[in-house]
């Protein structure tokens, strides 16, 4: 009888183990294709997914597959499978925050925030969405609503750190009208100019919901001669992950270019990288020349490192330029220190006033050093000091050092 029971009870046992390990193994494989989808095996992970849905719905794995369409891109089965896990479960709030993302990356942004609404009917104070929703307001342009949602969410968590970050960067987007006036000295180390030679400028900058524009006047002292040139630039939105860059110069003064038109194409790329590909036109008195230039650039944590190439193609001749700029930022966007590294002449230079093509060839180093501070959250001060050695004619080489300071305020 003894005999029994104990055959009895390890049967129990097997069947109670085997039960036991068939109720775990749903949650074992979706922890494995959970690991499978954020090591970007995410075919992989679909596949599991759908092997545990087909033998009983769970919202879990059925957002976890919507999730690995949209990180590929596949967007429309991405909702797809979002719409079927709030039909069956009404107010899902993971389902709610991955609708929203997909939306916001297929850049309909009304759709997102309409996500985010939803939510936030369901719990006015639920951080992430708050977040989320501040960061697809700025994203359309509605920087003012974007700063009313931080402020909410740092009254409910002063301590909230990425809210803190944002709120100290959409502040200045808020300011549209930016009001600049920059001068910068050169002095030579030899004979070749007796005088210091001298820049100034004035702009005036105002963002819109197209991008930015600045419109810039300068003046010049080269060669105990003052010359004037009226600028303006524009930076219009082309997307979510574009932007351009359209310049147009103009005067009557021989020391600048009679005319200077530049152009360029932007693109963020994955991985906080980001690209331009332009070019720009120097047109003088006599002649005119094409100038090709193509940036790269990446953030490193609070670092920002770029490199751009200017390529001057010519009859007697191709000449390169480049420059390599390295920037620390601290607090946000407007307070960081920068070293630029530069060689050949850069059509950008304010200070290298470009009045024929035989300047592009010539050689010159340089090395400048920046500091840059938002005060108030309205005045923001630049200084640079440059030193150089660069040829000034052909064969013929000077030092020079160079003070720059601007002054501008944000209203």
């Amino acid at each position: 009888m003894q005999l029994k029971l104990s055959i009895r009870s390890r049967a129990l046992a097997i069947i109670l183990l085997l039960a036991g390990l068939h109720a775990t193994l749903p949650a074992q494989t979706f922890v494995e294709a959970r690991h499978l989808a954020f090591n970007g095996q995410r075919a992989k992970a679909r596949q599991m997914c759908k092997s545990i849905l087909a033998k009983g719905f769970d919202s879990d794995v059925a957002i976890l597959m919507a999730r690995t369409y949209s990180w590929d891109g596949i967007s429309d089965s991405t909702r797809m499978v979002l719409n079927d896990v709030l039909k069956r479960s009404p107010g899902n709030m993971d389902a709610l925050d991955a609708f929203a993302d997909v939306e916001y990356w297929s850049e309909n942004y009304s759709k997102a925030i309409s996500f985010c609404d939803l939510a936030l009917s369901k719990d006015s104070a639920a951080e992430p969405f708050l977040l989320k929703k501040a960061r697809i307001l700025h994203s359309s342009g509605r920087n003012e609503e974007a700063v009313a949602i931080l402020k909410k969410l740092i009254q409910l968590n002063p301590a909230h750190a990425e809210a803190l970050k944002k709120l100290q960067e959409y502040r200045l987007d808020v300011l549209k009208n930016t009001l600049r006036i920059t001068y910068t000295l050169d002095v030579f180390d030899k004979a070749f100019s007796r005088d210091p030679w001298q820049i100034a400028a004035l702009s005036y900058g105002r963002k819109t919901k197209f991008g930015s524009i600045i419109a810039r006047a300068n003046v010049a002292d080269r060669y105990a001669s003052r010359g004037f040139q009226g600028e303006i630039d524009a930076y219009p939105k082309l997307g979510e992950n574009n932007y351009g860059y359209l310049n147009y110069g103009y005067s009557q003064s021989t020391i600048f270019p009679k005319n200077r038109l530049g152009l360029e194409w932007y693109h963020n790329f994955p991985k906080s990288f980001e690209g331009s590909l332009g070019m720009r036109i120097l047109q003088f008195n006599s002649s005119s020349v094409n100038i090709y230039t193509a940036t790269l650039g990446k953030y490193l944590g609070n670092y920002w490192i770029s490199a751009r190439a200017f390529v001057t193609p010519a009859s007697d001749g191709t000449s390169v330029s480049g420059l390599m700029l390295l920037r620390r930022y601290f607090s946000d966007p407007e307070n960081y220190i920068g070293l630029r590294l530069g060689y050949g002449v850069s059509p950008d230079d304010n200070r290298n006033l470009i009045d024929s093509n035989q300047k592009l060839a010539l050689k010159t180093r340089s090395l400048r050093v920046e500091y840059n501070h938002i005060i108030n959250h309205f005045w923001i001060i630049n200084g640079g000091v440059v030193w150089g050695n660069e040829e000034r004619q052909k064969g013929t080489f000077s030092g020079y050092y160079t003070f720059d300071i601007s002054i501008s305020r944000l209203f």
